[in-house]
């Protein structure tokens, strides 16, 4: 290509480049100078809570557990990103069922959350019930400041009480992303 052509090129690609910049800036940064609107306008927007929802497989969905997430992304220094687990895991059948009869099988529910950054498995909580409905809140962090929560992977398993019984079952793991906010 000759040398007018191929700086040409150069000089439009970064036109181009300069453009897609400007266009992909947040509304909100266009007015960010302005004195006549309100000081919270401009407060960082929260981001919603993020639903969840996992069960053991069965047909009689012995094991449920439900709630949000409330993910806190990586900032300056310290910086944890973390994330915030709210919700319940139900093992049937419990007092005040509103589903469909299912008979006591002798196992319990338990709900398990994998908590990933960049991939390694940082953190983990688990959650246990037996023929009942526990209400859990607690929050999931890795141990070192230089890697984030991002992902989190959500599973509900029946286990016998008494060891006696083989082991177990599993629903699908279901998974959950900060980047999907």
């Amino acid at each position: 290509m000759p040398r007018p052509i191929r700086r040409s090129a150069v000089v439009l690609a970064t036109a181009l480049l300069a453009l897609g910049t400007v266009l992909s800036a947040p509304a909100g940064a266009a007015v960010a100078d302005r004195t006549d609107l309100a000081p919270q306008q401009f407060a960082p927007q929260q981001v919603a809570p993020q639903r969840f929802a996992a069960d053991s497989g069965d047909s009689c969905r012995y094991g449920v557990s439900e709630g949000t997430l409330d993910w806190f992304p990586v900032t300056a220094p310290p910086g944890l990103g973390s994330v915030s687990v709210t919700g319940t895991v139900a093992d049937r059948p419990y007092e005040r069922d509103p589903g469909p009869v299912c008979d006591d099988d002798g196992l319990y529910s338990h709900v398990t959350f994998y908590a990933y950054g960049n991939g390694r498995l940082i953190a983990r909580a688990v959650e246990k019930v037996d023929n009942d409905i526990l209400k859990f809140t607690f929050r999931l962090a890795p141990s070192t400041p230089s890697i984030g929560v991002d992902t989190l992977v959500v599973q509900v398993c029946r286990d016998s009480l008494t060891g006696a019984r083989p082991t177990g079952y599993c629903g699908v793991p279901q998974v959950y992303s900060s980047y999907w906010n």
